[in-house]
C-alpha cells in the first residue's frame, strides 16, 4: 500500500527576510536595527521574477532608495496594478498599515529606511505641529537628495562598528525628517532659535560623545542632556563646531589612535578596538582618509622621527 505526500507538506516554506524577499537570492543582504530606525542592504542581479506578500502591520513607513537602474516592479491594489520602473535615485515609499503584494523582476540595488511611528510621533511633537498622517510620492519619484545620503549610507553599512552607530542614527533623523517634510505634511512651528548650543552644553555634548562612544554613542542621549531634539542637536552641534557629531568623533578618535601608534607597541588591531573601531581595516580606511598616510606608514614614519632624535641627543653628550 502506498501513500501519497501532498507536495506543498514535503516542500518546507522558503525563508524570507523582514522585507518579504527571498534572502537566498541577495547578493547583498544587510540589515542594522537602532530602535526606532532600521537599515537595509539589498542587491540581486539576476532579473527573474520575485513575488512578496506581506499583510499589515503597525511597522511605520519603509523607503526604498535604488541605486541602480533596470528594475522594475508590479504592484497590486485590489485589482489595479501599477507598474513602476527604476532608475539611479528613484524612490518607494512603503506604508506598512496597508497590505503589499507586488511582483518584482529582480536587477534591484536599493538602500532602504524603515522609521517606526513612533519615530515620527517624536519627529512631530519636536516641531510642534500635528502629528504626521501618512507619506505619499509620485510613481516615478526620483529624489538626489535620497540618492546622496544612501550612497553615504552604503558606504558605511558594510563597516559597521560601535563608532558607527551614530553615524546610522544621524543618517536616519535626516532621512526621516527629509521624508516628513517632502512627502509628508511635517512643518517646523517652534522657533529657530531653539537649535542653538551653549558653550556649556557644547562641552558637555563632547564630553559624552566621547566617553559613551565606545558603548555606543546615542544621539538621543546626548541631545536629551542639551535639552535639545535629535534634530535640532544635530544642527546645532554642527553649526557649533563645522562638523556632525560623527565627524567629530570620528576625528577624536582618528587623532587617539595616532597618539597610541606613535607613543605605544600596540598593534594596530588592538589599538582599533581600544578606539572603537569595527576592525583593523575600518581604522585604516578612516585613517587614510584622516592622514593621507596608513597607520603602518605612519607608525614606521614616527618611529624613524624618534632614531633621528635619539641620534642628535647622543651626538650633543
Amino acid at each position: 500500500m502506498s501513500t501519497y505526500a501532498h507536495p506543498a507538506a514535503a516542500a518546507p516554506p522558503t525563508p524570507k527576510d523582514m522585507l518579504g524577499c527571498v534572502s537566498s537570492k541577495l547578493r547583498k543582504d544587510i540589515e542594522l536595527d537602532i530602535g526606532d530606525i532600521r537599515f537595509y542592504r539589498k542587491c540581486m542581479d539576476e532579473a527573474h521574477l520575485d513575488r512578496v506578500a506581506m499583510p499589515a502591520s503597525d511597522r511605520g513607513f519603509l523607503v526604498g532608495i535604488s541605486l541602480n537602474s533596470g528594475h522594475r516592479r508590479n504592484i497590486f491594489n485590489g485589482e489595479r496594478r501599477i507598474v513602476k520602473r527604476f532608475e539611479a535615485d528613484s524612490i518607494y515609499i512603503r506604508d506598512f498599515s496597508e497590505d503589499y503584494r507586488a511582483d518584482l523582476y529582480g536587477n534591484f540595488d536599493f538602500v532602504l529606511v524603515e522609521l517606526s511611528r513612533a519615530f515620527f510621533t517624536r519627529l512631530s511633537d519636536e516641531h510642534g505641529g500635528p502629528g504626521i498622517d501618512g507619506l505619499t510620492c509620485a510613481v516615478e519619484q526620483k529624489d538626489p537628495v535620497l540618492g546622496h545620503l544612501a550612497r553615504a549610507l552604503d558606504s558605511n553599512l558594510a563597516h559597521y562598528g560601535a563608532i558607527d552607530s551614530l553615524f546610522a542614527e544621524q543618517m536616519g533623523v535626516i532621512v526621516g525628517t527629509h521624508l516628513a517634510q517632502r512627502y509628508g505634511n511635517l512643518r517646523d512651528r517652534r522657533p529657530r532659535t531653539k537649535g542653538a548650543l551653549s558653550h556649556a552644553h557644547e562641552a558637555r555634548a563632547k564630553e559624552l560623545l566621547i566617553e559613551r562612544s565606545r558603548q555606543g554613542a546615542s544621539i538621543a542621549d546626548v541631545a536629551s542632556e542639551c535639552n535639545l531634539s535629535r534634530g535640532y542637536f544635530i544642527r546645532a552641534f554642527s553649526r557649533a563646531t563645522g562638523r556632525t557629531p560623527h565627524q567629530w568623533l570620528l576625528e577624536q578618535r582618528v587623532g587617539e589612535a595616532r597618539q597610541l601608534i606613535e607613543a605605544t607597541d600596540l598593534t594596530l588591531t588592538e589599538i582599533a578596538s581600544f578606539c572603537g573601531f569595527a576592525d583593523q581595516s575600518h581604522l585604516s580606511r578612516l585613517f587614510l582618509k584622516a592622514t593621507g598616510t596608513s597607520p603602518g606608514a605612519w607608525r614606521r614614519a614616527a618611529g624613524r622621527q624618534i632614531a633621528a632624535h635619539l641620534d642628535i641627543a647622543q651626538d650633543r653628550a
